[in-house]
């Protein structure tokens, strides 16, 4: 009877190891497959901290945070950078598809360098303030704590809290968010017969940026536009609606409103992308800007 028993036990045991072990399996493999849809980032969150808001804010909690939106931020402008056309040898932009960008193209300097203030607005406008929706996990690698303010910007702030943080980024969510905010353009959207890619240049701030936007909906009866790449002085947008190329560039030239003056530069060789040059005056000089 004990033999027996023992006998039941022994086997149990085995089940339970192999059962184990397969489990196992099945978990190392879930991690293979979500390790292709993730990126690792390693981010730097500083907060400066005010006095009177001591009581109020928790300033370790505040560095993680900033360094939770930098490392997705990051991942974010690398996203757009990837998306965006490239320059054709006709001195317009080729879609992003027919680009081969180099293996470390996500590493490069260029896409992960300081963004812009109107870049950090149209992200955050997109993605919102809150970030944790597009990060599996984090974790602080380096807690430096309070340390005097390398860079005194602000006077009333003399000490700041710093942490190094390990941000692992959901690019598959954070995609879809950039895809839906219209800051990476869908397939059909960059390079098809219905859709004019407008090449902007020489506008500086987002407020020049938003009118042209509201002028392509109100007074052009564009009917979707979205944005393939947006740098300081050079925005790119998708814009579909009841024009070619060659109708909304002549429409572009002849916009009146009184801060906001665009100049046709030209047409690439397959009649699908335009450039167009815009100054922005401040309300201030709008009464001296030319004619639109």
């Amino acid at each position: 009877m004990n033999m027996a028993m023992d006998c039941v036990a022994r086997c149990a045991a085995k089940s339970s190891k192999w059962g184990s072990l397969l489990l196992l399996g099945v978990l190392l493999m879930g991690a293979v497959d979500a390790r292709a849809e993730l990126q690792r980032v390693e981010a730097v969150g500083i907060y400066g901290i005010r006095d009177a808001l001591r009581s109020k804010v928790i300033p370790r909690d505040e560095a993680i945070a900033k360094a939770r939106w930098e490392g997705v931020s990051r991942v974010a402008r690398e996203l757009i950078a990837d998306a965006a056309p490239t320059e054709s040898e006709d001195g317009l932009l080729d879609d992003a598809a027919d680009a081969t960008p180099s293996d470390d193209a996500a590493d490069s300097a260029t896409t992960a360098g300081d963004p812009s203030e109107d870049e950090v607005e149209i992200l955050r406008t997109a993605l919102g303030d809150d970030v944790l929706p597009y990060t599996r996990s984090y974790r602080i690698i380096e807690d430096r704590g309070e340390v005097p303010v390398l860079f005194n910007d602000e006077p009333d702030v003399s000490v700041e809290y710093v942490v190094v943080v390990e941000v692992i980024v959901d690019v598959d969510r954070l995609t879809s968010a950039l895809a839906d905010a219209g800051l990476i353009a869908v397939a059909d959207a960059a390079g098809g017969g219905e859709a004019v890619v407008v090449e902007l240049v020489g506008l500086s701030n987002y407020e020049a940026y938003a009118a042209v936007v509201d002028a392509l909906r109100r007074q052009l009866g564009a009917t979707r536009i979205r944005t393939l790449s947006f740098a300081r002085e050079q925005q790119v947008l998708a814009v579909e609606g009841p024009f070619g190329a060659e109708t909304l560039l002549a429409r572009l030239g002849r916009l009146e409103h009184p801060q906001l003056v665009l100049e046709p530069v030209g047409i690439d060789s397959r009649g699908a992308r335009i450039r167009v040059m815009g100054r922005w005056f401040a309300e201030s000089d709008a009464d001296t800007a030319p004619p639109g």
